[in-house]
């Protein structure tokens, strides 16, 4: 498996200063699933290390796509089917059993889905914007609580995916 060492974060413009690049990253580079169990850096920059194709295959990494916007839409009561049927689209396509024709189509009416919602809350959000800031401190706590549960599980699968790839069982 790859290592993930100070120069390739150098190549990839890593926003961490030279300094921090060389206290977090051994000589030798960590392994991605080192990366993963990094708790001194935020979930957001292990995860933006893990998820590039020199680290988890193309194919891979679409079909984790997949899974988190099929996570994101089962949050929506009602998802729009447009957008639900892009997502199987996109997973078939990751696995060779959709054309780009068939993705490209799926693509614009996912796209046409979104216009909808976005008009929809558009018009919404004026008979709303009154309750706005009464809701705005919960909304906020527990929108955070949300982002970390669901980056945990990000984590979680990716460490998946690299346990798969690497054909025997990461160290957690």
């Amino acid at each position: 498996m790859k290592k993930i060492t100070r120069e390739l974060l150098r190549d990839w413009y890593a926003c961490y200063s030279d300094d921090r690049i060389h206290e977090l990253v051994p000589v030798e580079g960590l392994t991605p699933a080192q990366v993963l169990d990094r708790t001194d850096v935020p979930v957001e920059d292990r995860l933006w290390v893990v998820l590039r194709e020199s680290v988890i295959p193309r194919r891979e990494l679409h079909l984790l796509a997949c899974k988190w916007a099929r996570e994101a839409l089962a949050v929506v009561g009602n998802p729009d089917p447009r957008s639900v049927a892009a997502i199987d689209c996109a997973e078939r396509f990751a696995r060779g059993k959709a054309t780009t024709e068939e993705l490209a189509a799926a693509w614009d009416s996912a796209c046409a889905a979104a216009c909808d919602a976005a008009c929809d809350a558009a018009c919404s959000a004026a008979c709303d914007a009154a309750w706005a800031a009464a809701r705005a401190a919960a909304w906020a706590a527990a929108w955070a609580a949300a982002c970390d549960a669901a980056r945990a599980a990000q984590v979680a699968d990716c460490r998946a995916t690299l346990t798969t790839l690497a054909g025997d069982a990461i160290p957690q």
